[in-house]
């Protein structure tokens, strides 16, 4: 009797010990699965935070301001040029042709101010236009570097400026915003940005400073 009963916790053990060594076995090669698949990793970045301060575009906005403001002063030059021409026009008296040249000139005027002010305004917009498609293009060549040194799979836009509860359109953007919750430390703005202006990345205002997600 007692025999058989060493017999069979013999044999009970045995049966344990290849159950253990299975399962560790078993878990040895789902961590050599793990560590041969790398895992997706996920980053923010806030595009408008990164143009409000980004330096050389900053510049070309100022630029492009200080070209919009000449225009502007040579078009309400000639503007006022026109309403002196009209004015004289009132004192003249019609169907002479003192009044017919005149009157002449003052609609050929007005017809070249507005043609004038019309190429001012898409010459101005396309430029904006091609300063904010450059900075943009450089914003995602800058990201596109960094996540690659740092092996990151998806960076994802958002808006990480606070919300003020008493601003309705604040509150219907940030109710519209797509992300809800991010962990800080993927927030990859200050990086990008520092890239950007070619500086050491360092305190940004007031904006926690993300580290590389590890």
């Amino acid at each position: 009797m007692k025999n058989r009963i060493l017999k069979s916790m013999a044999g009970a053990t045995t049966l344990f010990l290849i159950a253990a060594i299975f399962n560790l076995s078993a878990v040895n090669q789902t961590n050599a699965q793990n560590v041969g698949s790398p895992q997706s990793r996920v980053a923010v970045v806030d595009i408008k935070y990164i143009l409000e301060n980004h330096v050389g575009f900053k510049k070309s906005m100022e630029g492009l301001k200080s070209q919009f403001d000449t225009a502007g002063e040579e078009l309400k030059a000639e503007r006022l040029r026109i309403n002196n021409l009209e004015m004289k026009l009132r004192e003249v008296k019609p169907s002479t042709p003192d009044y017919n040249e005149l009157d002449e000139e003052v609609n050929r005027a007005k017809s070249e101010w507005t043609l004038n002010a019309n190429k001012q305004k898409k010459e101005i917009r396309k430029t904006e236009s091609k300063i904010l498609w450059d900075v943009y293009y450089e914003v995602k060549t800058q990201t596109k570097r960094y996540c690659e040194q740092n092996r990151i799979d998806l960076v994802i836009s958002f808006n990480g400026e606070p919300i003020d509860p008493e601003q309705p359109q604040q509150v219907v953007r940030g109710v519209s915003k797509p992300i809800v919750y991010h962990h800080p430390g993927i927030d990859i703005t200050p990086h990008i940005l520092a890239s950007l202006n070619n500086q050491a990345v360092g305190p940004v205002s007031n904006r926690n400073i993300g580290v590389p997600p590890q």
